[in-house]
């Protein structure tokens, strides 16, 4: 009987220091940049991403200057690549194959945001909440692309052929690599459980399988134009809460 009670009190604290550890938001950021226009205006800014705890909705900043007056769809992208400047961001992050729609849709990509609204000043400073977005699971967005469309995104309720592909959101004006924030805790004490994840869980890692050795956590977020820098992708499930957030 005391050996039960010792092991439950064991149990008991090792869930309570989980819980504990898991309260340090995770953070993420883009630095966003778009080509000078013919007008000389160029869209730059940055984006930050906090999600406070596992399963929770992440809060998305926008801080954007150079923008037009109007709508502009604003999009996760499959690709953390600026070798071929936005354009090789890939398509909308949409790991379910599934139709594109609005952000409160049933049925939407991962990566579809809707639309940001500009004034007159051409400045955007909006703080947007997701309850589809993690920084953290098999569908992190971490290490892929932020996009911020020329047009309005229609939301997957146009007539336009691209509507339930992209919106016919227009083409890219801005874009940046999402990184881990260096300025948080450079990297999060603990990761999210399959069973905490928003979507689909992969399957539990066995005991028996060998672990990866230990890698050096280094996060680089690109804050200039000519620092054009390639996240490789991280595998999932991760193997223990130190693996470092590659994209």
């Amino acid at each position: 009987m005391l050996r039960l009670l010792a092991i439950t009190l064991a149990l008991c604290a090792s869930m309570c220091a989980a819980a504990q550890t898991r309260a340090t938001p995770m953070e993420a950021i883009a630095y966003v940049i778009g080509p000078v226009q013919e007008d000389n205006s160029q869209v730059k800014g940055n984006v930050t991403f906090i999600q406070n705890d596992c399963g929770q909705n992440v809060h998305v900043r926008i801080l954007l200057t150079g923008l037009k007056e109007g709508k502009h769809g604003f999009h996760i992208h499959e690709k953390g690549d600026l070798t071929n400047g936005c354009t090789s961001m890939g398509a909308h992050y949409n790991p379910q194959k599934v139709d594109h729609g609005g952000p409160d849709h049933e049925v939407r990509h991962v990566g579809d945001l809707g639309n940001v609204a500009v004034n007159s000043t051409g400045i955007l400073d909006v703080t947007i909440t997701d309850s589809v977005l993690s920084l953290t699971g098999k569908h992190t967005i971490i290490g892929r692309g932020v996009v911020v469309h020329e047009d309005e995104d229609d939301l997957g309720l146009g007539n336009h052929t691209d509507s339930k592909k992209t919106g016919n959101a227009g083409g890219r004006v801005a874009c940046g690599v999402i990184g881990v924030n260096t300025e948080a805790e450079g990297e999060y004490s603990t990761l999210c459980t399959p069973q905490e994840s928003k979507i689909t869980s992969a399957p539990a890692r066995s005991s028996s399988t060998p672990r990866k050795p230990h890698q050096s956590s280094i996060f680089y977020v690109p804050h200039e134009p000519n620092h054009q820098v390639i996240y490789p992708l991280l595998r999932y499930p991760y193997p223990y809460a130190s693996y470092p957030f590659y994209l």
